[in-house]
């Protein structure tokens, strides 16, 4: 992995370059860094300002724009400041042991009056004439929308604080330090990392075999799938399907988990490296520049991403147990059961698709805004650049809205018998965008949900069989009609078929009358998909009724006839 190898050659540099420090117990050698280099200016409104660095930017001085003729230019202005203080953080001497010309102890920055105007000089106990620093001008408090003197004792403050930072971490004995911490924090950032690697690499081990399991699963409903097509098939083969998708929820919920889980390391592992290689640079004044550049420009884009992957990381996890509560609540009955777990899992993957994508969005805004892109127009051109792709893919999108429906509505699942648009089979594999039947010459429909103009579920709660026959019209009909209710009730007292029907005889009765035939119907309600064999045996238990009673079948029934079921 990328990422993986990347942290382990920062490990190496940082553990390479503090161990051989420590040993010569020498300051750290930088890449030496020109002092003299012009100011950053920029035009603020009606004011030019000027960028002052001292291991990093501390102060921005300010000037009226155009400037009047006879000042000094802002640029020069803002050199002779950072001279000041650059000599005054300055060393004596070369060596391991060479101090700064001020010393941090006894250096102070003091406010004067002179001439009128408010002056910030410095001095310790070696240098008793004061050095002057700069003058705080009319300009710089304007600038700052204040007065002088609130800005001169704002401005002896902050450089008093500065200052004696700066100075303190070029003394012999705090780079000592500084260095014995990088190694020591190298240390301790190496044994986390190999603990953290090694968590990872354990849940990845189990990662593989959630994955291989969950994949086995995946082939064992395909097979039960085609073999269950068959509306004639034994219902037996329904439920067994059935229980092989649930079975698939086990391992994906745990695969979803620990995927998360290790993504989550990954990113902690991250922050951590980032968090102390910022502290590291941050111990020396060669590096003070770059880790305050790191802080405030690149740590918050990179904090921006981690933390984002870690709430998206995190939220995963908070679906993925919301998904498990499902499971164990209560629930009227099992068919409620089962039909909630197979929805359960394409709900949960939609929500968090959707979640992640509103996390990387508002990610991306936040990152524009830290390099200067107006986030406004950013948001203009993705609404132009959103329109256009959902004109172009109205269809893909239509399917993930209606899928979404079908599964919120409970209309169908895995596992259903059901006609779509003419097809017939059993539903094997749902998704967000599309419906997979099964029908029974064995061959795989796909629906996209968008094309779907109507649905019969045959299978959803329970099922009917509406029973007709014909019979000789010269028959007394109380005594065909007591012949069917005969056969119908005693298959329901019979015990492989008590599971079967719910309720034997909803009514019965005569359906229509010609001189030719008697159509005698009733209704019997059934558990799921149990109608189709039900029917066979109700053919066999009334013909062995008729002819027990010696009632004759009448003429086929035209179709025209028939009323509708």
């Amino acid at each position: 992995m990328p990422v993986l190898r990347v942290l382990c050659a920062m490990l190496l540099a940082v553990l390479l370059c503090g161990a051989g420090a420590s040993a010569q117990g020498l300051p750290i050698t930088f890449p030496h860094v020109d002092s003299s280099a012009s100011p950053t200016i920029r035009q603020d409104g009606l004011f030019t300002t000027a960028t002052v660095t001292l291991d990093g930017p501390i102060l921005r001085l300010a000037a009226a724009s155009p400037q009047p003729p006879g000042q000094v230019p802002l640029a020069d202005r803002a050199n002779a400041v950072e001279n000041v203080l650059q000599h005054v953080v300055s060393t004596n001497g070369s060596g391991p042991d060479a101090t700064t010309e001020y010393a941090p102890s006894t250096m102070r920055v003091e406010l004067e009056r002179q001439h009128g105007q408010n002056v910030l000089t410095i001095i310790d106990a070696r240098h008793r004439d004061p050095l002057t620093i700069l003058t705080v001008t009319a300009d710089d408090a304007r600038y700052r929308h204040t007065d002088v003197d609130t800005l001169a004792t704002r401005w002896q403050e902050h450089l008093q604080t500065t200052l004696q930072h700066s100075l303190e971490i070029r003394q012999p004995a705090t780079q000592r330090r500084a260095i014995d911490d990088v190694v020591r924090g190298g240390a301790a950032l190496a044994l986390v990392t190999v603990l953290l690697f090694g968590l990872t690499t354990r849940l990845r081990r189990r990662i593989e075999a959630l994955e291989d399991e969950l994949l086995a699963a995946e082939q064992r409903v395909e097979e039960e799938a085609t073999q269950a097509a068959h509306a004639a098939a034994p219902p037996a083969r329904r439920s067994r399907l059935i229980r092989l998708a649930l079975s698939e929820l086990a391992p994906e919920r745990k695969l979803r988990f620990y995927t998360s889980l290790a993504a989550l390391v990954l990113w902690l592992l991250a922050l951590i490296w980032f968090i102390a290689v910022s502290w590291g640079l941050s111990l020396f004044p060669q590096t003070v520049a770059t880790s305050r550049t790191l802080w405030r420009g690149g740590f918050r884009v990179a904090t921006t991403w981690i933390v984002t992957a870690i709430v998206d990381r995190l939220l995963n996890l908070t679906i993925s147990r919301l998904a498990a509560a499902a499971r164990i609540r209560r629930y009227a009955s099992a068919e409620e059961r089962t039909r909630t777990l197979l929805r359960v899992p394409t709900i949960t993957n939609a929500i968090a698709g959707f979640k992640t994508f509103i996390l990387v969005f508002m990610a991306v805004l936040a990152t524009l805004g830290e390099i200067g892109v107006p986030v406004g127009s950013v948001v203009t051109i993705g609404g132009v650049v959103a329109i256009g792709v959902s004109l172009a893919a109205q269809n893909f999108v239509r399917d993930f809205v209606n899928g979404f429906l079908v599964l919120f509505e409970d209309q169908y699942i895995v596992g259903d018998f059901v006609s779509i648009n003419g097809y017939t089979g059993l539903v094997e594999q749902l998704s967000l965008r599309m419906a997979q039947l099964r029908d029974g010459a064995g061959n795989l429909i796909t629906i996209p949900h968008s094309s779907v103009t109507s649905v019969v579920n045959h299978s959803r709660n329970w099922s009917r069989v509406d029973y007709r026959v014909s019979v000789d019209p010269a028959t007394d009909h109380t005594k065909a009609v007591d012949a069917v209710r005969g056969a119908l009730e005693d298959l329901a007292r019979d015990r492989r078929w008590r599971g079967a029907i719910l309720t034997p005889v909803e009514w019965i009765g005569v359906d229509g009358l010609s001189r030719d035939w008697m159509l005698l119907r009733a209704s019997i309600k059934t558990a799921p998909l149990r109608q189709y064999e039900l029917r066979r045996e109700i053919n066999a238990r009334v013909r062995l009724a008729f002819e027990e009673t010696g009632i004759a079948l009448g003429a086929p029934i035209p179709a025209e006839f028939i009323p509708p079921a």
